[in-house]
């Protein structure tokens, strides 16, 4: 009878101890968790803040913190909020000029330093004013331009301004997709089998104007993909994108430890055209991406967003950004 109960009490005992390492393990694992959870917030939080985007960060946060998670008001009234915070004093740290295309005007920081810089333009449009005026004002660039209609992007790119074009559209992923297409007078040339120079000459034009865009679906390559394999570039100084609502995912990978950054590419400074509507089915889906952006692009303390301009007609938003947190930019183009 005692041989039994010492037994039974040795039963006991033993799922005593198993109970007692299993509650150890549990709560030695969510120690863990907090501990590497907290690591990480504090990594982010302890990340050296550059002068210039704590002058961003302190003059527009504030003006737009009461419309966080008001999509549509936060989309329409962005631009007159933040406005007022494109002359801080911190801002003089860099260089900015302007040069204009046929419609818009388009911002640049100039390196302090004479260096070879790379251009990229995503939606190249039937115009490259602002690119050859870019040129003459700093001519050491490589000017590198997609867009997925060729028939006169493919002329002023290469011809005109002395670039590299590429015939794909840049976008998030590799898949076919949908984009708007620009056509023009000379597409319809063309198939008659005539030349660009013929028409060139008959219409007394180097510039060819818009007159609509198309829906079409067209192969994209995904943009890290592109920068990365197709340019081998680890560095981008300037990136121009007006893609007709595919930018959206290419802003996505900005962030910090997005597929851009993983990839070991640097982008300086970005001019970039933020649409909605524009392909159907129109979901409203864009402004609520372009609220997280910015949001987003306010916690990462990587880049900052100037001369905002809201085009109320056509919807869409042109803004500049500027990298000040990667140093291979700062050393470049900060003061």
């Amino acid at each position: 009878m005692s041989h039994r109960c010492f037994l039974l009490n040795e039963g006991h005992l033993s799922k005593r101890r198993s109970f007692q390492k299993f509650i150890i393990l549990t709560a030695l694992t969510f120690v863990g968790g907090l501990i590497f959870t907290m690591t990480a917030k504090d990594g982010n939080e302890g990340k050296k803040v550059s002068p210039v985007f704590k002058a961003f960060h302190d003059c527009v946060r504030p003006n737009l913190e009461h419309l966080k998670g008001n999509y549509e008001q936060f989309w329409h009234s962005f631009t007159s909020l933040t406005e007022g915070c494109d002359d801080l004093e911190a801002y003089k740290a860099l260089d900015i000029r302007t040069v204009e295309n046929q419609d818009e005007t388009k911002y640049v920081a100039f390196p302090h330093r004479d260096k070879r810089l790379t251009m990229v333009t995503l939606g190249i449009g039937h115009d490259v004013n602002a690119e050859i005026k870019l040129k003459e004002l700093y001519p050491n660039i490589e000017f590198f331009g997609a867009d997925p209609a060729s028939d006169i992007n493919k002329y002023l790119y290469v011809n005109t301004l002395g670039g590299k074009y590429v015939q794909y559209a840049v976008s998030g992923t590799n898949r076919l997709q949908k984009s708007r297409v620009y056509t023009s007078k000379l597409r319809t040339h063309l198939k008659k089998g005539r030349s660009i120079f013929a028409f060139c000459h008959e219409q007394n034009v180097h510039i060819f104007p818009e007159e609509k865009s198309e829906e079409e679906m067209t192969i994209h390559i995904a943009v890290d993909y592109f920068l990365k394999y197709f340019l081998f570039k680890h560095r981008i100084d300037i990136l121009w994108i007006d893609i007709g609502q595919n930018e959206y995912p290419i802003l996505e990978q900005l962030h910090n430890d997005g597929l851009i950054e993983r990839k070991g590419v640097k982008i300086c400074q970005i001019n970039v055209e933020l649409h909605k509507d524009l392909i159907e089915p129109k979901s409203g889906a864009e402004i609520m991406k372009f609220h997280d952006f910015v949001w987003k692009l306010l916690e990462d303390k990587k880049y900052i967003m100037m001369k905002p301009y809201y085009v109320k007609g056509f919807s869409f938003i042109r803004t500049f950004i500027v990298n000040v947190s990667d140093k291979e930019c700062t050393d470049l183009y900060l003061k």
